[in-house]
């Protein structure tokens, strides 16, 4: 009977390639034998933890600390960026018609949501200013073609800041499509909420190990394995 869904899972070996591989392959037997699942081989792929991987939308890798310690930090992929980036620049570029504040509600929408699932994720500046700098330059061409106004002249009147030590951005007034006057600020990814991971109530587990220290993963091993699957 074959399941219309997958499941992905990383596998951490403190150890050389070859234990990787046994381990692998002992998946393969397990998942096959026990779950009756197939193991898809062409997307398994072993790799050391300093070389990095992508797991659910999260880039993985070991790097050298401000202390000198090495440990695992993660980041936004490429990939990743470049394919939301490309969702809002589509959205900014036509579709004049479309209500202003109903426009502004999206974008805010879809960064709050991108903000949200990456609050966990290590290294983020670069990328969120990136998509900042994307969002606010193509929604003032949007405002440009939409009104007939010049560029600077939109500046002036609507790039302010919506609060009191708040770094400028578009503020615009007026009615969405539901009838309500409102002011609206589009959403900058730079100042979003970052979170600290934590473990919740591991205990409740018993296939989870509470680490010593919660609040931080670290591996003080030099040659460390990761045998990556997708089911």
């Amino acid at each position: 009977m074959r399941f219309p869904w997958s499941t992905h899972l990383v596998v951490v070996v403190k150890g050389t390639k070859a234990h990787a591989e046994e381990v692998r392959e002992a998946c393969r037997e397990f998942l096959e034998d026990r779950l009756k699942l197939t193991l898809n081989m062409e997307k398994t792929n072993i790799t050391h933890v300093n070389d990095g991987f992508v797991f659910l939308g999260h880039r993985i890798i070991r790097k050298r600390g401000a202390r000198g310690q090495m440990r695992p930090v993660s980041s936004i992929p490429w990939e990743k960026y470049r394919r939301f980036t490309e969702k809002l620049v589509k959205q900014l570029s036509g579709n004049y018609g479309m209500n202003t504040m109903d426009l502004i509600e999206s974008l805010n929408r879809q960064l709050a949501g991108w903000a949200n699932f990456y609050q966990y994720t290590d290294h983020t500046a670069t990328i969120y200013s990136k998509v900042d700098r994307t969002v606010f330059w193509k929604l003032g061409y949007w405002l440009a073609r939409k009104y007939k106004r010049g560029f600077r002249e939109l500046m002036r009147n609507y790039v302010r800041s919506p609060e009191k030590g708040k770094a400028k951005i578009w503020v615009l007034q007026g009615p969405n499509s539901r009838g309500f006057y409102e002011e609206l600020a589009l959403k900058r990814l730079i100042t979003s909420r970052k979170s600290w991971f934590t473990w919740r109530s591991p205990a409740e587990n018993p296939y989870i190990l509470r680490p010593e220290n919660p609040r931080t993963i670290e591996s003080y091993y030099s040659e460390v394995a990761f045998a990556l699957s997708n089911t």
